[in-house]
């Protein structure tokens, strides 16, 4: 292991070198503003152009949208249990986070997740051509600190977003440069520390001097080994582990930087900056005492990075045709170093593997809006998009000791077990209208079509697909405070590049699935109608839908070498659930109900001789939530007591070709079908603010009744009875 710890070494020098860069590129930025603010001068206006919910590319409230879309704001999260911003929106309406190692998140949005939801971040595609199938880490590379809100739309997003959302989508939503303050200098931090995981600390400076405005932050997180419930050593080997569920420590460090010009009477102008890096980040699964697998050495990840840089421009056009238009421009890159050790002879390591992968991305997308019509009743949204992506894999593998039983795996060979083909390029093209139509001042339809066209290249294989997308929804307001919305969309998803020319395993089996240049795109039907009422804090919401999906991209692991193929149709159907509502209580200023119901049910048609045969969908058939008590008094300190839910995962995939009880992640805590137990978690949060919202501290217990339960899907167990504190303070 003399190798993994000069990694980690290295690892830890380029993440402090990564961070100390953005922290002096962040100092020099805000000095150069201090020098330059008029402290004599009048307190300065600042003012964002209006949000444009880009998972729609509507203007209009959520509440106002056809849509079931749900907005969670970083304050209201920071009032819930749970490490990162994904923990604590985990449970929301239509949403089920899992995560198979804990640096990794992948939120399941419908029943389907990884390649087949769509992933955002600040209005832009985070979805790339290198999403592996299934549940992946992608979403977890996303920084908290600068998060705003994280907006949840149920429902295909093809027609305005093009490939993936077959289901819906996730928007991370960064905070406006200077987040709202008016001075030129406001400090903040922010901490958060646990018995059961770590600390983690955040610290940073908004400000606003003249035209400009900016936000600078950074932040540390150093997470042990995870605390178990009282019988978490059942799911592991027999062993002595000291109250601590062994591979599931990891330290995370991100920076970021925003920037705002709005000197110009029609423009605004936006650059945003950041990058996330975790390092030494195991996967459970892959070591013997999480899997239960003596054979099972290590795998883990260190260091695996998202760097970002987005430039965007708002001109307030307003002429007699185009009202506005927006552009984007955007560079992702997504990098990371496996290390992988699965082979025994006679209880000594035989061989290692290294994988690293990059991908970088580069995107514009042009939007224009026109209102049309008389008074102005059609607000017409038009535009493209166009992506580049490329590639930079590599593979290494090291073998011993001598008399390996093992064949030997010469250089020559390496470049033919990478991920994905080094080089590989992936390029997206699309052009969208939407007509947002204010029939009368109850009715609202909304129509969209989109032409999307794809194109890749790898070794000697260059291939294209192209589809037209749409969809129409209307919504009715029925009365004040009461919205019922219906739709039905069609949505499309493209092969990407693993599922075209990957080679990835399930579930740290070490079962590879190959790709398949000839796969067909995945198609998908979705109906829906829901009800919302809201007013003032109250709310409450009701949505039912059915999803169609044709040609779905399945692995099957029931052949050998195991191969990615298209089965015939799959079927997702259920409803969601959502209620925030309250009155005054006594001396409490509001005591509210809080929570929501989620249910999905779904199948696939596998092609067998003669026919097809009915199996489940693999982890999507759910039925989970959260509900809780809610309290708040003197507009200072609140109060919440709630129960995480999930009932017995128990309609599991039983074909060979993707079966549950291939899963070590269900398996281990499960049973051997890889069905699993249902679970209900007790948390207690407490807390206070002052009246300016510039302080606040509260307290916790998560997992009162320090119970042993596994998130289905997931590769570790959930924390046990685990106490923390939160503080925030801004001057």
């Amino acid at each position: 292991m003399a190798a993994s710890n000069n990694k980690q070494e290295s690892s830890y020098k380029m993440t402090v070198k990564s961070i100390s860069r953005l922290a002096i590129c962040g100092l020099c930025f805000c000095s150069n503003a201090l020098l330059a603010s008029d402290q004599e001068a009048p307190e300065p206006v600042y003012e964002l152009p209006p949000s444009v919910f880009t998972g729609t590319r509507l203007d209009s409230t959520p509440f106002e949208q056809p849509y079931a879309f749900y907005r969670l704001e970083t304050d209201n999260l920071d009032q819930r249990v749970g490490r990162t911003a994904l923990d604590r929106m985990n449970y929301a309406p239509g949403v089920f986070v899992q995560r198979t190692a804990p640096n990794q998140a992948s939120p399941f949005i419908r029943g389907l997740t990884g390649e087949q939801a769509l992933l955002m971040f600040d209005g832009i595609r985070l979805s790339h051509a290198f999403m592996r199938p299934g549940p992946n880490q992608y979403a977890a590379s996303v920084p908290d600190t600068g998060l705003s809100s994280i907006d949840v739309i149920l429902g295909s997003s093809s027609t305005v977003n093009g490939s993936d959302g077959l289901t819906g989508a996730m928007d991370f939503r960064l905070a406006p440069a200077g987040r709202g303050v008016t001075q030129a200098f406001s400090p903040w931090a922010r901490t958060r520390v646990d018995t059961g995981n770590g600390p983690t600390f955040e610290t940073g400076i908004d400000g606003v001097s003249g035209d400009w405005a900016y936000s600078f932050e950074v932040s540390g997180s150093w997470f042990h080994d995870r605390e178990g419930g009282k019988d978490f050593e059942d799911h592991l080997l027999p062993g002595s582990y000291g109250g601590e569920i062994p591979n599931t420590d990891y330290d995370a460090y991100s920076g970021g930087l925003r920037v705002a010009y709005l000197g110009f009477d029609d423009h605004q102008l936006q650059l945003n900056t950041g990058h996330k890096r975790q390092v030494d980040a195991p996967r459970p699964g892959g070591y013997a005492p999480n899997s239960k697998d003596p054979d099972r050495i290590y795998r883990y990840f260190d260091p695996q990075e998202f760097s970002f840089l987005h430039l965007k421009h708002s001109w307030d056009v307003a002429n007699d045709f185009v009202d506005r238009f927006d552009t984007k421009l955007w560079w992702h890159q997504f990098a990371e170093e496996q290390y992988r050790s699965s082979f025994r002879s006679g209880g000594s390591e035989i061989r290692e593997r290294e994988y690293d992968n990059v991908i970088d991305v580069f995107g514009i997308d042009l939007q224009a809006t026109s209102l049309l019509g008389a008074d102005e009743s059609h607000e017409l949204t038009w535009g493209g998009t166009y992506i580049y992506e490329t590639t930079d894999n590599s593979f290494r593998a090291f073998q011993g000791p001598v008399g390996s039983p093992l064949p030997p795996l010469g250089q020559s060979d390496w470049d033919n077990n990478t991920t994905v083909p080094d080089g590989s390029v992936y390029e997206s093209y699309g052009a969208f209208l939407q007509d947002d139509w204010e029939i009368n001042d109850r009715f609202n339809l909304v129509g969209g079509l989109r032409y999307s066209y794809y194109t890749w290249s790898f070794d000697d294989v260059d291939g294209s697909v192209d589809d037209l997308t749409g969809s129409i929804r209307g919504i009715w307001k029925v009365k004040k405070n009461h919205r019922l919305f219906a739709g039905v969309s069609r949505g499309f998803r493209a092969p990407n590049l693993v599922n075209l020319a990957g080679n990835v395993d399930r579930g740290s089996s070490g079962t590879p699935a190959t790709g398949d240049p000839n796969l067909d795109p995945e198609l998908s039907y979705t109906y829906e109608a829901g009800w919302k009422w809201q007013e003032g804090r109250n709310m409450l919401a009701l949505t039912v839908f059915r999803t169609d999906i044709e040609d779905l991209i399945q692995r099957d692991f029931s052949v050998m070498p195991a191969v990615t193929t298209n089965v015939e149709s799959a079927r997702l159907q259920g409803f969601e659930a959502a209620w925030d509502y309250g009155a005054e209580v006594g001396s409490w200023q509001r005591l509210a109900l809080v929570g929501s119901m989620s249910l999905v049910d779904a199948t696939r048609d596998i092609p067998v001789m003669g026919g097809t045969v009915e199996d489940n969908l693999s982890r999507a058939n759910r039925l989970y939530g959260r509900v809780g008590l809610k309290a708040e008094k003197d507009e200072n300190w609140w109060s919440l007591l709630q129960v995480r839910w999930h009932d017995n995962y128990d309609d599991v995939a039983t074909h060979p070709s993707d079966s549950d009880a291939d899963d070590v992640r269900l398996t281990t805590a499960g049973n051997p079908d890889g069905s699993m137990p249902g679970y209900g978690v007790v948390d207690f949060m407490i807390g206070w603010q002052s009246d300016d919202g510039n302080r606040s501290v509260s307290f916790f217990v998560e997992n009162i009744g320090d119970i042993t339960y596994r998130e289905p899907g997931s590769g570790a167990d959930g924390v046990g009875r685990n106490f923390g504190i939160t503080a925030s303070l801004r001057y």
